[in-house]
């Protein structure tokens, strides 16, 4: 499908530029309200559109345009406090980690990367919904509540894949690792 067939195709009573210029504006000043930042209301607002571009064919009441405008630029602020959330609290734990011991023996350290290396190799062979799962919940340690949230899944479907992934990783590591070692 061509560029042209695309725009060609959209409904033709949007207008993207009209809308930008009846909604920017204040779509700008509801966000720089909601963060306390210039730079992140015109980065907000700059999605919000693209959003209302790849969504144009579901915007087929345009009574309803300026609150759905509003509601996905709220969204997308939620979105970025939550992403901040999450790095600010990895680096909190990152901080919190202790450092590496440069005392260990060198071949201790030999075996911490060959297992991490196993352990990598063995995630990458979970299907694509398990290693989302598992990586968020186990590698990462964030709580299941937020791994749903993050997966857009209810938390009940993060423990069924979680349950998956563990057993198909055991099931991979015991075949190529054997038995006798753990992860």
């Amino acid at each position: 499908m061509s560029l042209t067939m695309t725009i060609t195709a959209s409904p033709p009573d949007l207008d993207i530029g009209a809308l930008f210029d009846a909604h920017a504006e204040g779509l700008c000043r509801l966000v720089h309200r909601l963060t306390g930042s210039r730079e992140v209301a015109e980065e907000v607002v700059q999605e919000v559109f693209i959003t209302a571009w790849n969504k144009r064919f579901e915007l087929d009441d345009p009574t309803h345009l300026r609150t759905w405008l509003y509601r996905v630029a709220v969204n997308h602020v939620r979105h970025r406090r939550r992403s901040k959330a999450r790095f600010l609290s990895f680096l909190d734990r990152l901080r919190a980690q202790p450092e590496p011991n440069e005392s260990l023996a060198p071949d201790r350290n030999i075996e911490r990367q060959q297992s991490a290396v196993r352990i990598h190799a063995v995630v990458a062979k979970l299907t694509p919904k398990q290693r989302e799962a598992f990586v968020l919940y186990e590698l990462e340690e964030m709580p299941g509540s937020q791994v749903a949230l993050i997966l857009g899944v209810p938390e009940n479907t993060v423990w069924a894949r979680l349950r998956l992934a563990r057993n198909h990783f055991r099931e991979i590591w015991n075949r190529e690792y054997g038995r006798g070692e753990s992860p």
